[in-house]
């Protein structure tokens, strides 16, 4: 009889452990995208498709910003020479569901550790926990992604990851640990929801609705960060950051997709140890696919993602080299009148080059990579 009671209460506990297994279950596959499928019984991979479609149509639209890199300390000797500034761009579309959790799909491309182009697209959720009344939230949760890396010979990579943020509605801090790389990532959202004013019709007085192709110039800030395929050169190399331009001409396929054709041209020192060892000037054909979404009836904010062709040449010893790298964009425009257009943007390139000259006689033998972001403002004619 003893035996038999043991029997029962081991079984008792056995059914509860599954119970409580299949509890866990069941509410993590609720926080799949799933969890808020319009069709429930279209089975577990079509609730899943239909989750996503529907966080991105009822989704309201968020620039992403890729923020910092932290090569922590102890697994990064060379912490110094790592890209700690990831700078590229995304777009998500995000909602929140009947819980009061966050759910969003997302895509971005960002400059890696190594200064190469990292695009990455997936799912996030998380639990949010509002602070009192002031409408700040803190949030826990995961993301589900794909990432491809040049050094994993650009092949398909899911990511997993834990994820917290910080902030509201309108702008929020996100940061993750990426334990194969042993590194910190911190990225920021904004938003501004669009939804209304994408599902409506255009306004027929609206300065957009003509005038659809845009002739523009403006003067450009370009952020360099020498490096090479395995972080900053040695020897004290470094390529000095300074001003530039950008011309190009903007043309809407309808309300949304524009095509971006610009031409962008900025001189820079080579410098060893604080002494200049060569002129360099960059030059960049930019193609570029841009989404467009309506912040207000004159302003407007955009993501573009596309191809250069860039070149490099050295006044002081006639080097000459050119590449094809791709680059993205995200920016905004106003409408200060039926014409005339305010325009700026960060626009990010991965252009590399090769066995670059020194005044010196020396050659920078591997990959020179400037690591370029640039930063733009300037005005437009519409018409």
């Amino acid at each position: 009889m003893f035996s038999i009671k043991k029997i029962a209460l081991a079984t008792s506990l056995s059914l509860a452990a599954v119970s409580a297994q299949a509890g866990f279950f069941e509410a993590f596959v609720d926080t799949l995208p799933g969890g808020v499928s319009p069709y429930p019984d279209a089975g577990f991979f079509g609730n899943q498709i239909n989750g996503m479609h529907d966080i991105i149509e009822k989704g309201a639209t968020n620039i992403i910003l890729p923020t910092y890199t932290n090569h922590p300390r102890w697994d990064y000797d060379n912490r110094n020479e790592e890209n700690a500034y990831p700078f590229g761009a995304g777009i998500g579309r995000r909602i929140i569901d009947s819980h009061g959790n966050e759910r969003m799909m997302y895509i971005m491309t960002f400059s890696d550790s190594h200064y190469r182009p990292e695009p990455i697209f997936g799912y996030a959720w998380l639990a949010r926990f509002p602070i009192a009344d002031s409408g700040f939230h803190l949030g826990a949760g995961y993301t589900a992604s794909l990432t491809f890396r040049e050094d994993y010979y650009w092949l398909p990579i899911p990511v997993p990851l834990p994820l917290v943020s910080a902030g509201t509605d309108a702008f929020s801090v996100y940061a993750t640990f990426i334990p194969v790389s042993n590194v910190f990532f911190f990225f920021s959202r904004f938003e501004l929801d669009d939804r209304n004013l994408r599902l409506s019709p255009l306004p027929g007085d609206n300065p957009w609705s003509d005038n659809t192709t845009t002739f523009y110039a403006q003067g450009s800030w370009v952020k360099n960060d020498l490096a090479s395929g395995d972080g900053d050169f040695p020897g004290g190399m470094t390529l000095s950051s300074d001003s530039g331009f950008k011309v190009g001409v903007q043309q809407f396929l309808d309300r949304h997709w524009a095509l971006d054709l610009s031409y962008q041209q900025s001189d820079h020192d080579l410098m060893r140890h604080d002494r200049k060892v060569n002129d360099l000037r960059l030059s960049h054909i930019h193609l570029l696919l841009q989404y467009h979404w309506e912040v207000a009836d004159s302003w407007r904010l955009h993501v573009g993602g596309g191809a250069s062709y860039s070149q490099l040449k050295a006044d002081m010893t006639g080097y000459k080299d050119h590449s094809v790298s791709p680059t993205v964009q995200t920016g905004f425009t106003w409408a200060m009148t039926d014409n005339l257009r305010l325009s700026g943007d960060m626009t990010v390139n991965f252009a590399h080059f090769k066995d670059v000259d020194t005044a010196d006689g020396d050659t920078l033998s591997g990959r020179f990579i400037p690591g370029q972001a640039s930063f733009n403002l300037g005005l437009g004619f519409a018409f």
